[in-house]
């Protein structure tokens, strides 16, 4: 039973108004407190958005008609690490550390190494005939870097066209190395990016 506040008559509990002035009768609501509390958010799968960066940035920085040269290259890496922070940040809307963004980064990196370094075989076939008439000129240009000996022999067994397991080794470290740094440059980036706009105040 609940009393009228304006006369004191006393109400049942479902009343809306009191029978005897007609004051409406003021419904008290008890807010239930959530019985699903607020979890941590799910864990992230790094996998397949490193892999999508990794063949982009992959791809795009091996083919020479493509790559364009060191500088382009290096944007294609750069670009693959921001594509796999991207397709991250769809798992976790609300956003990412940065930390998450350098890993993806760096595993975009390595797996664009793998796939650069297969790429690399039917383009050193292909330049085969290139390489064969500008050997001399690469020997003479080596000659004066001041390059003698063991590592003038090396740098001239790795711009050739031979396809062996040491070209081959050599190829992917440097791959990795070079790949892992600015794709992990681009993850970082991009979440900064994306963190610097979430916290932008809406223009009206």
């Amino acid at each position: 039973m609940n009393p009228c506040k304006q006369c004191g008559e006393e109400l049942p509990d479902e009343a809306r108004f009191c029978y005897r002035c007609g004051t409406p009768v003021e419904q008290e609501t008890v807010e239930k407190p959530s019985t699903v509390p607020a979890g941590p958010p799910p864990p992230l799968e790094f996998i397949q958005p490193a892999l999508a960066g990794g063949m982009f940035l992959g791809i795009l920085s091996s083919v020479p008609f493509i790559s364009a040269g060191n500088c382009l290259c290096c944007a294609w890496v750069v670009g693959g690490g921001a594509l796999a922070t991207l397709l991250l940040t769809k798992q976790r809307p609300s956003g990412v550390a940065l930390g998450d963004g350098a890993f993806v980064g760096v595993l975009s990196g390595l797996f664009g190494s793998v796939v650069a370094t297969l790429i690399s075989i039917p383009v050193r076939i292909l330049s085969a005939r290139f390489f064969a008439s500008q050997q001399q000129a690469m020997e003479d240009a080596l000659r004066q870097l001041g390059l003698e000996g063991p590592i003038r022999d090396l740098a001239l067994r790795l711009a050739s066209p031979e396809i062996s397991a040491t070209t081959l080794l050599f190829t992917f470290f440097m791959n990795l190395l070079v790949y892992s740094l600015f794709a992990m440059i681009g993850g970082i980036l991009t979440v900064a990016i994306l963190e610097k706009r979430r916290q932008a105040p809406v223009r009206r």
